[in-house]
């Protein structure tokens, strides 16, 4: 196995650690720490693997197969860390994605509650002339349960990890190749 799989898969343990330690720990509400951790657990991936694949390498590589390399570490990573999250969040945690919904229908609630912003929302937002705060309200309700389901977060995780990872591969590479290996 290549050492930028490895150390992808290496860090997508340590992510799946730190996320599974937050939520022993009591941290319920850990979306935003656990996102920071995760990005730079991407990053560390992408760095280390295409780090110690440079330093094993017998010849001289090109920009785009260290770019190459650098997705070779951020891909197992993303597909392990976002299957964990789908499952974190369809079986471990369920409280939290149904804290997220409530959270969100009460604030639209609380909107719909004055008149004069329904009425001013209704005028700015031809679409909902017609609807009464009951329909609004529905379909709302149907829009924020679809966003914060574990499948959506799953599709939300992957493709921002796959764009994150392709976007630091070439970041990293770029550094490699000014700054570190001369």
């Amino acid at each position: 196995m290549k050492i930028a799989v490895k150390t992808g898969l290496l860090f997508a343990a340590l992510w799946i650690l730190v996320k599974m330690s937050m939520y022993w720990m009591g941290m319920r509400d850990s979306q935003i720490p656990g996102t920071l951790i995760n990005i730079f657990c991407l990053l560390l991936a992408i760095s280390v693997g295409l780090f110690y694949s440079k330093l094993r390498a017998k010849e001289a590589t090109n920009a785009l197969g260290d770019i190459k390399t650098g997705m070779t570490a951020g891909l197992p990573y993303t597909l392990i860390v976002s299957g964990f999250i789908f499952l974190f969040y369809s079986n471990i945690d369920k409280e939290f994605t149904q804290h997220k919904i409530s959270e969100r229908l009460t604030a639209t609630e609380k909107q719909l509650s004055n008149e004069n912003t329904w009425e001013q929302f209704k005028r700015e937002n031809t679409d909902f002339e017609t609807y009464t705060k009951e329909q609004f309200f529905k379909e709302e309700k149907t829009k924020i349960e679809a966003a914060n389901s574990p499948k959506a977060i799953f599709v939300m995780s992957l493709l921002g990890g796959l764009m994150l990872g392709t976007f630091y591969s070439i970041l990293v590479t770029a550094i490699y190749r000014k700054v570190v290996f001369r």
